[in-house]
């Protein structure tokens, strides 16, 4: 299989983004990245975009402050598609939960501690898979 790719302009990333609720938020911990499915929601609109996160306060991400990131995709190799979108920012402690949405975490007990991704940068692709010779090999690259 081959995989033809396709960068997504933000309004196509952020109604990607919107029409999941599941992903991997990104944090560094002890000096290495790590990646931890998170509930989520998209606030904002244009250049003012967060992702809202509710937690408990004694979880590695109740606790963090600092640069993150977020990755939601979809991978459908019966179908020959797949997309992926990458939130990069700033995840810091919210206090005014009133005016946030709820993302509904799976696990409810403890969460009530409010993180907020604030977003730097949003990119997006999408690929179409074909049949080749060689197998498949995707390439998820960044965005300038």
């Amino acid at each position: 299989m081959e995989a033809q790719r396709a960068e997504l302009p933000k309004w196509e990333c952020l109604n990607l983004l919107r029409s999941r609720a599941v992903g991997r938020m990104c944090l560094i911990e002890h000096g290495c990245p790590l990646a931890m499915p998170i509930n989520y929601k998209v606030v904002g609109m244009d250049d003012d975009i967060q992702i809202v996160v509710l937690t408990a306060p004694e979880t590695m991400l109740g606790r963090y402050e600092g640069p993150g990131s977020l990755e939601v995709d979809d991978i459908d190799l019966d179908h020959g598609t797949a997309w992926s979108v990458i939130v990069r920012g700033v995840l810091q402690r919210e206090s005014a939960s009133n005016d946030l949405p709820n993302p509904r975490p799976l696990v409810t007990q403890g969460r009530n501690r409010w993180i907020g991704l604030h977003a730097t940068a949003i990119s997006g692709r999408r690929f179409t898979v074909t049949t080749a010779a060689d197998g498949i090999a995707v390439e998820w690259q960044l965005a300038g």
